[in-house]
C-alpha cells in the first residue's frame, strides 16, 4: 500500500468523506481515532502542542492506509486500517506525554478514559461518526445529524465535493422556486410492507417523503444542498410546509389516508401545521403517521413533549424514525409514547444482536408489531428481521418485491 502521508487541514467536512470514498471502501477494515482537543485547558492546546500532536501521527501515516484531519474547531481526526491499531496506540502514548499538564489527561488511565480520544470503528459507527465529523466543522449538533439521518447520507458522496455549498442568497432562491413550482414532480413514495417468511409483501402504509437529490438536481445541479447543516434545517422545514400543502388540497389522489409524512418537531408547532390540521377531514388523521427524527426529539425534549401531545390529541399517530440498532438498548417506546419505531438496517445488525445477550429484552419491550426495519436493500435482512419476530419492512428491496408481486395480479 501507497502511504497517504499529507496532514490535511479541513474547513468543511467534504474532504473527510471524500477520502473515505477513494480510499477506504470497505468501511469494516477501517478505524477512526477522534482526539478532543477543544475540551483540554486553553494553555495546553496551543497551536505549537497541536502540531506536535500531529507530528506523533506520522509513523502511522506512513506505515500504511491512514490520514491525519485538523479541524476548525482544534480537534484532530486520524482515519487508519484497523490492522495498524497498535501503532495507533503507540502514538496516542506520545500524545498523552505531550498534553500531560492538562488536570484531566494527567489523572487519567489514558487518553481514552479521559474522555480526549474516542475511537469508532467505521463498520458499525459511521453515523455516529458523521455526525461528530460534522459538528466539528459546523461547530452544531443538532443540524449536522438531522442532515445525516433524515434526507442524506454522508457516505454516500460520490460527487459532493465537486459542487458549491449552499448560501443563504440560493436558499432564498430555492424557497422561493419551490413556493410557486409544481412540487408534486418531487415527492416520491415508499410502501411499509408486512413480511413473514417467503410470503409477498402485503403494503400496510406509504411513506410520503421529497426526494433531495432530485430536487437538487432540478434546482441547483452543481450544488451540495446539504453542506450547511443550518441552512438545509432551514429548507426541510420549508418542505415540510409544501408537503402539508400537497396533502390538504389533495393534489394528488392517493393522498387520502394510510400514509407517513417525515417531519420537523418544529413544523408541528406551527401555524402551518394548524391550518393543515383543520383543512383535512377528522378521519383522516387517524390513518397519517407523523415520522420525527430521533436526533431533532433530543434536542428538544420538551418541544417534542409538546408536539407530540398536541398531534396524539388530534389524532394522528407516531413514529420514531432514525433509530440505529445499538441505540435501541437507550430507548423505552412506553414512555416515549410513540406508536411505531423505525430501526436502520446495516450490515452490522447481526454482529449487535450476537454481542448484546439483552438484545432480545430490548426488543421485548419497544414490542415487536411496533417495530418496522427500515432501508432493507437485501433479502438476509427480512430473514434476520423475521427471525427477531419483526414483520414489518421498508426499503428498495422491499418495493421491489411488492413491486413484483402487483404485476402479477
Amino acid at each position: 500500500m501507497v502511504a497517504e502521508a499529507q496532514v490535511q487541514e479541513v474547513k468543511a467536512e467534504n474532504g473527510i468523506f471524500e477520502y473515505l470514498n477513494k480510499f477506504c471502501h470497505n468501511r469494516a477494515d477501517f478505524a477512526a481515532a477522534y482526539i478532543n482537543m477543544h475540551k483540554l485547558a486553553e494553555s495546553v492546546r496551543s497551536a505549537q502542542n497541536k502540531k506536535a500532536a500531529a507530528d506523533a501521527f506520522l509513523p502511522l501515516i506512513r506505515s500504511g492506509y491512514s490520514k491525519l484531519f485538523m479541524l476548525p474547531n482544534d480537534d484532530i481526526l486520524v482515519i487508519f486500517d484497523k490492522k495498524l491499531r497498535d501503532e495507533a496506540d503507540s502514538s496516542l502514548i506520545r500524545v498523552r506525554f505531550l498534553l500531560h499538564e492538562d488536570a484531566a489527561v494527567r489523572q487519567a488511565d489514558s487518553l481514552e478514559s479521559a474522555g480526549v480520544v474516542v475511537f469508532y470503528d467505521l463498520g458499525r459507527e459511521e453515523v455516529d461518526f458523521s455526525k461528530k465529523v460534522v459538528a466539528a466543522c459546523h461547530k452544531s449538533e443538532k443540524p449536522a445529524a438531522l442532515v445525516e439521518t433524515r434526507r442524506s447520507s454522508f457516505f454516500n458522496t460520490s460527487n459532493r465535493s465537486f459542487r458549491r455549498e449552499l448560501t443563504a442568497e440560493m436558499l432564498a432562491k430555492v424557497q422561493k422556486i419551490i413556493s410557486v413550482a409544481d412540487f408534486s414532480s418531487f415527492i416520491r413514495r415508499q410502501a411499509i410492507c408486512a413480511v413473514i417468511g417467503k410470503s409477498a409483501p402485503q403494503r400496510v402504509f406509504e411513506e410520503v417523503f421529497v426526494s433531495i437529490p432530485d430536487m437538487r438536481d432540478s434546482l441547483l445541479p452543481d450544488v451540495d444542498i446539504t453542506a450547511n447543516p443550518w441552512l438545509f434545517l432551514a429548507l426541510t422545514e420549508t418542505l415540510d410546509k409544501r408537503v402539508l400543502e400537497i396533502i390538504s388540497r389533495h393534489d394528488d389522489g392517493s393522498l387520502i389516508g394510510n400514509f407517513s409524512v417525515n417531519i420537523n418537531v418544529s413544523t408541528i408547532l406551527s401555524d402551518d401545521f394548524q391550518r393543515f390540521d383543520d383543512s383535512i377531514n377528522g378521519s383522516m388523521r387517524q390513518s397519517i403517521i407523523l415520522e420525527l427524527q430521533l436526533v431533532d426529539i433530543f434536542s428538544d425534549i420538551r418541544s417534542f413533549i409538546l408536539a407530540k401531545t398536541f398531534a396524539k390529541a388530534r389524532g394522528y399517530k407516531i413514529c420514531i424514525d432514525g433509530i440505529t440498532v445499538d441505540k435501541l438498548k437507550y430507548l423505552n417506546r412506553t414512555n416515549l409514547d410513540c406508536d411505531l419505531i423505525k430501526i436502520v438496517w446495516h450490515p452490522s445488525f447481526v454482529e449487535v444482536i450476537n454481542e448484546d445477550k439483552h438484545f432480545m429484552d430490548y426488543m421485548n419491550k419497544a414490542e415487536r408489531a411496533k417495530i418496522i426495519l427500515c432501508r432493507i436493500d437485501e433479502a438476509n435482512a427480512i430473514e434476520i428481521g423475521n427471525s427477531l419476530g419483526i414483520n414489518l419492512y421498508q426499503g428498495r428491496y422491499v418495493q421491489r418485491l411488492l413491486n413484483a408481486s402487483l404485476s402479477k395480479r
